[in-house]
């Protein structure tokens, strides 16, 4: 089997972002869970690009063309997913620094009329 220059490319990024991952965890940024969660995604990208004969029944199953459809679609849902997710987590921190800000804002108008 020979290992074509996109199997080697995505391989390096695989094992780069388990590094990076691993960078994360040593400075106590991501739990030992969200490591764990990390190092499997990694590791299943890692088996689906040195093996993607892996994927072939599936393909199958679901009527794609070829492996590479089969992820660009994946990949196209995970992406929506991880975008709407961003969204609704963004509308939620403006939401409570808006709250933060106009309680600091009562309270300093109730200060300044307390000193007056």
């Amino acid at each position: 089997m020979n290992i074509l220059g996109v199997q080697i490319i995505t391989s390096l990024f695989a094992l780069f972002m388990v590094y990076v991952a691993f960078l994360h965890w040593k400075r106590q940024e991501i739990k030992n869970e969200e490591m764990l969660f990390w190092i499997l995604i990694w590791a299943g990208f890692l088996m689906f690009t040195l093996f993607p004969a892996v994927l072939s029944q599936l393909t199958k199953v679901l009527y794609f063309a070829r492996i590479m459809d089969l992820l660009m679609v994946t990949a196209f849902m995970i992406l929506a997913f991880l975008g709407f997710q961003n969204y609704v987590a963004n509308r939620r921190m403006e939401k409570k620094i808006e709250e933060l800000i106009r309680s600091e804002a009562l309270k300093n108008v109730k200060n300044k009329k307390k000193l007056s």
